[in-house]
């Protein structure tokens, strides 16, 4: 579902929100299911605090790019927002912001919302197909138990 300016992404993941969370500070985790296919992350680093820098260095089919930008709030395990620029848009587009929520969804699960504001109108679908991908990714990791080694749910705390 996309809005004006803001590209918009439900899914229900098949985990709880404390695990669905952690994955989205996980740089390892990330560099499975981040990128939709066949695009795929070359290297990923976080600092996980708001204000903290996030930078994903990306190669599309022989494209290179780099996605970058600081946390605004980490809320575990409701909410993540960060800012969001990509090196190939033009210079006249702004920076954008991402916000993932996280909701208990019947017992295990998570019903996880991606919305990506301040996209110039050109990049609205593009992201918004990206993000489709990008969260089926991450569903099939979590299935697959293997974005976390063993099913455990790795804590990220901001720090104070």
């Amino acid at each position: 579902m996309t809005n004006a300016l803001t590209a918009v992404v439900r899914r229900v993941m098949p985990a709880r929100p404390e695990r669905v969370y952690d994955e989205w500070l996980d740089p390892d985790a990330l560099v499975e299911w981040m990128c939709p296919r066949p695009a795929f992350a070359t290297a990923i680093s976080l600092d996980a605090k708001v204000g903290g820098a996030v930078r994903i260095d990306i190669d599309d089919l022989g494209t290179l790019m780099t996605v970058s930008g600081r946390y605004l709030e980490l809320r575990r395990p409701e909410r993540i927002r960060f800012t969001w620029h990509c090196t190939t848009w033009p210079p006249e587009y702004a920076e954008s912001v991402v916000t993932v929520t996280f909701e208990p969804h019947g017992g295990e699960e998570t019903l996880m919302t991606i919305s990506h504001e301040r996209l110039a109108a050109p990049l609205v679908d593009q992201h918004h197909r990206g993000w489709l991908a990008i969260a089926a990714q991450l569903e099939s990791a979590l299935r697959r138990g293997s974005a976390l080694p063993g099913g455990s749910s790795k804590s990220w705390e901001p720090e104070q």
